[in-house]
C-alpha cells in the first residue's frame, strides 16, 4: 500500500539537501515534489527554524586555500572537518552571507557570484558601475521569494534581483540626505531576510527592507553608549550589537528580537577579561549559554575561542592553527534555493573568475540523452 504523499512530503522534508537530490532521481512524483517551489520553502523554513536551537548542528564553512572546509563545533572544544567544499570560483572573497546562500566576489570586486553550497549552483553578474568602496548586503523577500544583491554606497544604491538576473535598482540616491543613511564600507549582516550596516557617520543601524526596497533606520538599544563604535554580527539566527564597554576591558553584546519591524532589544551578556583590540574580535556562535569568539591575529589567521559568561573565562578551541589559516567563517545552513547554474570544470583567469566552463564528454552525452 502506497503512502500518502502529504505523509511523503513530511518525511522528505526533515532530510538533508544531499539526500533530497539523491531522491529526486528515484521516481518521476519525487522529483516533482522535491523540485516544488512550495516543497523548497518548507525545506528552508524548517532549516531556519532548527538554526541555532538543540538541534542545530553548528556547521560552519571555512575559507582556506583549496576553497572550503565543512567543519562542527564538537563538545570539549574539538573542531571536525567534515568534508571539502569546492566553490565556483578558487580565488574569492567571502562579502556576506544570508539563509545558506554565500555572496562572493573576485579580488577586483568586478564580478560576483551568489552561491548555495548545498546544492552547489551558483548565480553569476557584473556591475556596470565602480563598486571598490561599497558596502555589500543579500536580502530575501519572503513575499517573492526572491534574493536581491544590496550594494550600497556614499551616495546611492544598486540592487540586484537573483529571480530576474537584472538590476531592478540602478544607483538610486537615497529618499533622504546620504548623510541620514550612509553606511560604512562593511558587509552586510543578513538577519531575518533583511541585510543591516552599522552607520559610519554616527551610531545608528541602517537596513535594507526587500518587502518595500527602501533603506530605513533601526532603532537602538536606549543604554548605548553613543560615543562608542558599534559593530554588527548574526549570533546563532538573531542580530546582535556590541562594543566595547566602559572598562576598556569588556565588551557588552545586545540582542534583537526576531522580526523585520521589532525594534526591541534585550541585553545578552558583558564579556569580561577581554585582552585583544576591539576589532581584532568577532563573535561568531552562541553555544548553549557560552559564546564563540573569533580573534584574528593577521588578515589570514586567527584563533577559535569560547567565553562562559559564568565563569568569566575563555578557552581556546583545540588545533584551530591548522583550521583557520585563512579568511572565512561562515555559518552553514541546508537550503533548496537557487538551482541556477550547476559548476563543471572551471578554467579560471587572473582573479579567479572563469574563462573557459568545460564539461567531460561524458557528462555531455549523459545530459543529451537525458533530454532525449
Amino acid at each position: 500500500m502506497a503512502l500518502p504523499i502529504e505523509i511523503i512530503e513530511i518525511v522528505l522534508s526533515k532530510l538533508s539537501v544531499k539526500t533530497l537530490l539523491r531522491f529526486k532521481t528515484v521516481c518521476k512524483s519525487w522529483n516533482i515534489l522535491i523540485s516544488d517551489p512550495m516543497f523548497i520553502r518548507k525545506h528552508h523554513d524548517r532549516q531556519l527554524r532548527s538554526k541555532g536551537s538543540k538541534k542545530s548542528e553548528n556547521l560552519f564553512l571555512v575559507k582556506n586555500s583549496q576553497g572550503f572546509s565543512l567543519v562542527k563545533l564538537e563538545k570539549g572544544r574539538r573542531i571536525q572537518t567534515l568534508q571539502q567544499v569546492f566553490g565556483p570560483y578558487l580565488w574569492v572573497t567571502v562579502l556576506c552571507f544570508c539563509e545558506g546562500l554565500i555572496l562572493i566576489c573576485d579580488l577586483s570586486k568586478e564580478n560576483f557570484a551568489l552561491w548555495n553550497p548545498s546544492t552547489r549552483t551558483h548565480t553569476v553578474f557584473k556591475p556596470t558601475f565602480y563598486c571598490v568602496n561599497a558596502a555589500f548586503g543579500v536580502c530575501h523577500d519572503p513575499i517573492t521569494d526572491d534574493f536581491n544583491v544590496v550594494i550600497a554606497k556614499s551616495y546611492n544604491y544598486s540592487v540586484y534581483s537573483c529571480n530576474n538576473k537584472s538590476w531592478t535598482m540602478l544607483e538610486k540616491e537615497y529618499e533622504t540626505k546620504y548623510n541620514d543613511y550612509s553606511v560604512s564600507y562593511e558587509l552586510g549582516v543578513c538577519v531575518d531576510g533583511t541585510s543591516y550596516w552599522a552607520s559610519e557617520c554616527s551610531p545608528q543601524i541602517v537596513y535594507y527592507d526587500p518587502r518595500d526596497d527602501k533603506f530605513k533606520i533601526l532603532h537602538m538599544p536606549e543604554n548605548v553608549d553613543y560615543d562608542k563604535s558599534i559593530y554588527l554580527v548574526d549570533l546563532s539566527g538573531f542580530l546582535c550589537l556590541y562594543y566595547e564597554g566602559r572598562d576598556k576591558n569588556t565588551i557588552v553584546i545586545w540582542t534583537k528580537e526576531k522580526g523585520i519591524d521589532i525594534h526591541s532589544w534585550n541585553k545578552l551578556m558583558t564579556i569580561e577579561n577581554v585582552e585583544e583590540p576591539l576589532r581584532w574580535f568577532k563573535p561568531k556562535w552562541l553555544l548553549g549559554n557560552k559564546i564563540v569568539i573569533r580573534i584574528k591575529e593577521t588578515n589570514h589567521s586567527g584563533r577559535l575561542i569560547v567565553y562562559s559568561p559564568c565563569k568569566k573565562r575563555f578557552q581556546e578551541f583545540k588545533d584551530t592553527k591548522m583550521v583557520f589559516g585563512w579568511l572565512g567563517f561562515v555559518p552553514y545552513m541546508d537550503t533548496l534555493f537557487f538551482p541556477v547554474e550547476k559548476s563543471g570544470r572551471i578554467i579560471t583567469g587572473e582573479f579567479g573568475f572563469p574563462i573557459e566552463k568545460s564539461i567531460p564528454e561524458r557528462e555531455r552525452k549523459r545530459k543529451r540523452k537525458c533530454i532525449e
